[in-house]
């Protein structure tokens, strides 16, 4: 089916074509939840200037931390003159409290990640990434430097929710005059494997899909955009140019097709056509966008952020079967701990579900 006539039309006539509703509600017990109040597992955790607390558990002054994707584990590094790794339940209950050597508790570019089986990681050191098991024993350690003479920044750790497939990428790399980026894929001790090299172009994101079986990542500089598709082994599977700044891509759930946007533009690609499904603009600027295809529909989630918090959140919906297209805005308090873990997910036809925010949202669409 040919959606994209539909979308120019949208765009440049003027025309308003509107769905029948679009509902947003929140999940009941999410209602009175403020800016900084998250859900973790069935409980609470709260952020502080100076503390996160976990249902009635306030650890104080932690170094970094970090809540696993489903939120039932959350990571802390703590100095108490030395480094400490600290994971708790999501009822508050410690966990682990190790304390680390050999790691300096004044650097700058220390971080940990959390993952639902009670692993974690920490990054200091700029591209060192020590993994440590479940009981908070170190496992095995991974440098993703480049060695660069001219310098790089901070390597960044992206994952699916259960740890399967972790990428280690570095997404600005100097060379002389020119920028470019790496990534790996790590499969444990002495076995990763360098998917993505350029040395012109920054990465922007990388995301793994939720089953850990696709990796996405989008790389750019003064020129334009790339989004490329890779399975978990590193195998390329798409790719795409554009001279938009694109600032996300998302991967519907059968894998068939590819959404990504820009500030104020979404786009829908079947990934083994290259078919252009269709797009559209949007007057907030876009947050996050993914295609439904079951249903036809793309949602984009728009509205400001600034920090964690979303000011004036709206949500659209454009039906490309049926022509028609609406939006919402969200009379809510918003935010989010990680941009890149919102995610819109279909529980049934024309029912949606919309997690990684501070109060997770019930979507429904009738037309």
């Amino acid at each position: 089916m040919k959606y994209l006539s539909l979308l120019f039309l949208i765009m440049f006539s003027g025309i308003s074509i509107h769905a029948q509703t679009i509902s947003v509600t929140p999940v009941q017990q999410h209602v009175n939840y403020g800016q900084n109040t998250y859900p973790i597992d069935s409980n609470t955790l709260s952020i502080s200037s100076n503390s996160v607390q976990i249902g009635d558990v306030s650890i104080e002054q932690p170094r970094s931390w970090a809540k696993s994707h489903q939120g039932n584990k959350v990571s802390f590094l703590m100095n108490r003159g030395s480094l400490y790794l600290m994971n708790v339940d999501a009822s508050g209950n410690t966990i682990v409290d190790n304390e680390l050597e050999f790691f300096d508790s004044t650097d700058q570019t220390l971080n940990v990640y959390s993952f639902n089986d009670g692993r974690s990681i920490i990054r200091d050191n700029v591209a060192n990434f020590t993994f440590f098991d479940a009981n908070g024993e170190l496992m095995y350690s991974f440098s993703n430097s480049t060695q660069s003479v001219d310098g790089e920044m901070e390597s960044e750790l992206s994952s699916d929710s259960n740890g399967r497939t972790v990428v280690l990428y570095n997404p600005v790399i100097a060379y002389g005059n020119n920028t470019g980026s790496i990534a790996n894929i790590i499969y444990g001790e002495e076995n990763s494997y360098e998917f993505f090299r350029d040395p012109q172009k920054e990465i922007r994101q990388v995301n793994v899909s939720s089953d850990g079986a696709y990796i996405t990542v989008i790389a750019a500089n003064s020129s334009g955009s790339q989004v490329l598709l890779f399975d978990r082994f590193g195998n390329e599977l798409y790719q795409y140019q554009t001279d938009e700044e694109l600032l996300g891509a998302s991967l519907s759930s059968d894998a068939n097709f590819i959404t990504m946007f820009s500030s104020g533009r979404v786009q829908v690609y079947n990934v083994e056509t290259n078919e252009s499904m269709g797009s559209a603009s949007s007057r907030s600027s876009i947050i996050y966008a993914v295609f439904i295809p079951q249903d036809e529909t793309v949602f984009a989630l728009g509205g400001s952020l600034t920090g964690r918090n979303i000011s004036n959140p709206t949500l659209t919906a454009v039906h490309l079967g049926l022509r028609q297209i609406t939006r919402n805005e969200i009379d809510l308090n918003l935010s989010t701990l990680d941009r890149d873990a919102i995610r819109i997910t279909r529980t049934g036809a024309g029912n949606y579900s919309l997690t990684g925010l501070n109060k997770s949202l019930n979507l429904q669409t009738s037309y």
